[in-house]
């Protein structure tokens, strides 16, 4: 677990780490291209919201349908943060990169990185943050028990009914806590979170103490292992690790919730051709559909982010995150 060294402040995490860097320029005079015009490789990064040795282990069939959809090799990796794929899209070490939507503005601010696609799950393009905690004594009267389906993300392992407990609480008993946020670049992980705090006077870099843990999963099962009382995940990101875990979901107790967010999608870095950034949209979008009809542990991108489809990116879609953004530099 890494912990965010002697209350190093949130405004440094978010804006230093990411904007205050001095990056290679986009586009590589020495790029080899096809007749096309198109370079004769693609490099795919993936953003480690599961753990990133999961994550590599469900990378080849995406590789392999734009392989096959695109006529180009295509070479696949995971970062070990949020920054690190911004970085390499901005630098062109990648084309194409899959960002949740904050990482996604601050790219598009500082290089131009475009976003071309928005995930689509389960009908909808946007999804929220959730508080939990392993101490029910926090909740505001009784802690109440959903059964439901353990989407485990593991192929060819069968969903079981397991137990997920939830309730009410207010979020102020937070203050002067251990925090597991994922990341400073993640919208659901911290961004949305941090705001929710700096409305109600809690200020994310005095007042709690944030230790950033690197993946939603790993921030569900900081507070199931009991290393912090209260974490901070997308919803419902217990269904990442209940498969391993099977109580997690009785003993990781969702007690609030943030605003709704857009969710994550599909970019691309400055300076690719128009043919190839429609093939590559066509390519994602046509995974999507030809296995529609698949159970979920079977489709290649519900597997690696819980994904059904895309749709083209709608213009305003991402200014909630621009304004968050803007309150956290303020």
């Amino acid at each position: 677990m890494r912990v965010l060294p002697d209350r190093a402040t949130v405004f440094r995490a978010l804006l230093i780490t990411l904007l205050s860097l001095t990056f290679l320029t986009a586009c590589c005079p020495g790029e080899q291209v096809d007749e096309r015009g198109w370079p004769k490789e693609l490099v795919l990064g993936l953003v480690p919201a599961l753990e990133a040795e999961a994550l590599v282990d469900n990378l080849d069939p995406l590789t392999e349908h734009l392989e096959a959809e695109l006529g180009i090799p295509v070479r696949s990796f995971v970062p070990q943060d949020y920054t690190g794929l911004v970085e390499a899209l901005g630098s062109g070490r990648a084309d194409i990169g899959m960002l949740p939507p904050f990482a996604a503005m601050l790219g598009a601010r500082r290089y131009d990185i475009e976003t071309i696609l928005i995930s689509v799950r389960k009908g909808a393009t946007g999804y929220r943050s959730q508080w939990f905690t392993n101490d029910p004594s926090v909740c505001e009267g009784e802690v109440e028990i959903v059964e439901r389906r353990c989407e485990t993300r593991v192929p060819g392992r069968t969903a079981e009914i397991r137990r997920f407990a939830q309730c009410q609480a207010d979020l102020s008993i937070v203050n002067g806590e251990s925090i597991a946020f994922v990341d400073p670049n993640s919208t659901s992980g911290f961004l949305f979170p941090a705001v929710q705090l700096m409305d109600m006077d809690i200020n994310p870099e005095r007042d709690v103490n944030s230790l950033f843990v690197g993946g939603h999963d790993a921030a569900v099962l900081a507070v199931y292992a009991g290393d912090t009382r209260f974490g901070v995940s997308y919803d419902d990101a217990r269904n990442m690790v209940c498969g391993q875990y099977p109580d997690v979901g009785e003993k990781v107790i969702v007690f609030n919730y943030a605003p709704m967010l857009p969710n994550d999608g599909v970019q691309l870095r400055p300076g690719l051709p128009d043919d190839l950034r429609q093939a590559i949209m066509d390519a994602f979008i046509g995974l999507a559909e030809s296995q529609a009809h698949l159970p979920d542990d079977q489709k290649t991108l519900w597997v690696l982010y819980e994904i059904d489809g895309f749709v083209p990116l709608t213009p305003g879609l991402y200014d909630p995150v621009r304004e968050a953004y803007e309150l956290m530099r303020r």
